[in-house]
């Protein structure tokens, strides 16, 4: 067969050969690369406005401070919201269970003269409790977490009121609880140093650990996961009971920065915590949740309404934007999972 019979019968398409896919034109490739750092973009360009519009307080270190000492009660609460999310489950009750454990926390103190170390040690132990029953009702009871954390957050809500009476305390709060979080070192709060902490344990035990080999693994497949020998259903409990004890822990600081107890200490919240840990996805490009990115998150949200508060907008504004972003880091998020999954 002569050249040009082949050439010919190569342009017509052998059928017997693979197609090369075409290559995808420079258009699409940076289109791609935009959505997967949409989220770092957005940072970058929204920090440089904030510096432009307010030159002589956005970019100063009593803000960066500020905004440390605002990070610690969220950042607390997307660490377990984190390790929830990653095996594959919702839970709508963490932020009641701060709301109970802030108020369990003073009245103990102020009303029985609890010490502080004792009385800290009995709100963790109430939240991981409450941690530990939601976990039990979701697996054991084959239930759905989205139904039974919202129900449990009710119940929770309800206990919260009829111990507190639905009113602030601030009396008999020994200052040695007050210090806890706000006693400084090295020029920041205690609270932003236990935070720290507590995002670096918490990173280990879910990137490091087999604990969080096996989150990840019930997150990805539950089914194939059990096959593998994993117990699904101790995994999923113990990251109830973790969810919980963070929350318990941030119910402890944000009293302990307060001084006292104030009803509704937990509101705002639970969105708040959700579009941060999808933030955090979305801005890792594999679209799973981490705890450095769900920390992220959190700066991220802050940065916001720290700029947003600088520039005298409406709090409304706050907070229909965050209901937009949460919208759209599910979306990158979900879409970043797909690519890491192809």
């Amino acid at each position: 067969m002569s050249t040009n019979t082949t050439t010919s019968q190569n342009r017509q398409g052998d059928p017997g050969a693979p197609e090369k896919a075409p290559a995808p034109p420079r258009v699409a490739h940076l289109a791609q690369g935009l959505t997967r750092w949409s989220v770092l973009i957005g940072y970058v360009l929204m920090v440089a406005i904030f510096a432009i519009l307010r030159p002589d307080t956005f970019l100063t270190i009593s803000t960066a401070t500020n905004l440390l000492d605002q990070a610690t009660i969220p950042t607390l609460l997307v660490c377990g919201l984190t390790f929830i999310l990653a095996s594959g489950e919702f839970d709508l009750s963490f932020t009641a269970v701060l709301g109970l454990s802030a108020g369990a926390v003073i009245i103990l103190m102020s009303k029985h003269d609890w010490p502080v170390a004792l009385a800290c040690m009995a709100a963790l132990v109430l939240a991981g409790g409450l941690g530990l029953i939601v976990g039990l009702l979701v697996t054991v009871g084959r239930a759905s977490s989205f139904i039974v954390t919202l129900a449990v957050s009710s119940v929770v809500v309800g206990l919260e009121l009829a111990l507190t009476d639905n009113k602030t305390i601030f009396e008999n709060v020994p200052i040695s609880f007050t210090n806890v979080a706000q006693q400084e070192v090295l020029g920041l709060h205690q609270s932003v140093w236990i935070m720290v902490i507590l995002v670096v344990i918490s990173g280990i035990i879910l990137h490091a650990t087999r604990l969080g080999r096996h989150i990840s693994a019930v997150g990805g497949n539950a089914t194939a996961a059990f096959l593998a020998g994993i117990s699904v259903r101790r995994v999923r409990i113990s990251c109830f009971v973790i969810v919980a004890l963070l929350a318990g822990l941030a119910a402890i600081l944000r009293t302990s920065t307060a001084g006292s107890y104030f009803p509704n200490s937990s509101a705002g919240f639970l969105l708040n915590s959700y579009a941060a840990v999808f933030l955090g996805a979305a801005a890792a490009r594999s679209g799973r949740f981490t705890i450095l990115g769900s920390v992220f998150g959190v700066v991220w949200l802050l940065t916001l309404q720290t700029g947003l508060t600088q520039l005298n907008q409406p709090a409304w504004a706050s907070t229909l934007l965050q209901g937009l972003i949460l919208s759209i880091a599910v979306l990158l998020a979900a879409r970043g999972r797909r690519e890491g999954e192809a």
